[in-house]
């Protein structure tokens, strides 16, 4: 549900400020009343959202009197994690997206870590790992400051992932602004990446730049980057073999039937064998036996007292 309309960022290839206007934050009460409602439908798993939705009561908003932070919280959207959460136990996972660097203080990351509630996952877009093209997006950081703000995470957050997502192709990024995106994903350690070819949008200022970077190139470009996130993928996952997690059942697998599939806190998915009487929205617990770039697999643990 969305809690920041709007968006004050002005990166030089989105439309979105100019179509939905500045930020406005929600009344944290009247988003305490939905999640209330969607845990009344059954909701277990809520999805907090902003197109910068860290920057959740930064702009024009004063955090209502008489709404204590018994965690010590002096941050409005840690505030407000605090707040769901405790109001609305219902809702065992809470998460938020979409992320920017400049949200990842010290109280996000103790917000992420010691609210039971909020998963141990964030979507931090970075777009470029070149300090050239990241200042011609205009994107309010570099490559220093993303990869300060992901270590902040990891250090903070036990078994914390992090996915991205990435423009390949930006009008003028040369093979240099490139490689440097490659290293800096590298760095990071992405879990999982998603990859876009640069296409002008009408009305943005990139639009108004030379697309000089070939088709065939951004193909090229998008290809290299899919094939070194498989290996890191596969690399993350891999460290999940031979761990139980939990799993939020969502049904039968996309790819085989017979089998079902849900996900963890960290938004990995995991495919199992049901057993009799399983139901989607159900939490179960799955001993990992092999892993793959993007899915994990397992076995479900059926031992008297399990949840």
């Amino acid at each position: 549900m969305t809690i920041l309309y709007g968006c004050n960022q002005r990166c030089s290839y989105c439309i979105v400020p100019s179509v939905r206007g500045s930020e406005e934050s929600r009344d944290p009460r009247a988003i305490v009343a939905e999640v209330r409602e969607e845990a009344a439908r059954g909701a277990k798993d809520v999805c907090l959202l902003g197109q910068s939705v860290m920057r959740y009561g930064r702009s024009g908003f004063a955090w209502p009197e008489g709404i204590p932070s018994p965690m010590g919280f002096t941050e409005p959207l840690p505030r407000l994690l605090e707040l769901v959460a405790r109001e609305v136990p219902e809702v065992r996972r809470l998460r938020f997206t979409s992320g920017h660097p400049s949200g990842v203080t010290d109280e996000l990351v103790r917000a992420m870590r010691e609210i039971p509630a909020v998963c141990p996952h964030l979507h931090l877009p970075m777009q470029s790992g070149s300090d050239r093209i990241l200042r011609e997006m205009r994107r309010g950081y570099d490559s220093a400051r993303y990869l300060a703000a992901v270590r902040r995470l990891r250090e903070g957050v036990p078994d914390v992932a992090i996915t991205t997502d990435v423009i390949v192709g930006y009008p003028g990024e040369t093979e240099e602004d490139f490689e440097a995106t490659r290293r800096a994903m590298e760095e990071a350690g992405f879990d999982n990446a998603f990859v876009f070819k640069y296409s002008p949008r009408p009305g943005t200022p990139s639009s108004l730049l030379e697309d000089d970077v070939p088709d065939e190139e951004k193909r090229r470009r998008d290809q290299v980057l899919l094939a070194d996130q498989d290996a890191r993928g596969q690399r993350c996952n891999d460290r999940w073999v031979g761990r139980t997690v939990e799993v939020l059942a969502e049904g039968p697998s996309l790819r085989n039937a017979a089998r079902w599939s849900g996900r963890t806190g960290q938004n990995k998915i995991v495919v199992f064998d049901p057993a009799p009487g399983l139901r989607a929205g159900d939490f179960v617990r799955v001993e990992i036996d092999s892993a793959r770039p993007q899915t994990l697999y397992g076995t479900l643990d059926t031992a008297p007292g399990r949840p």
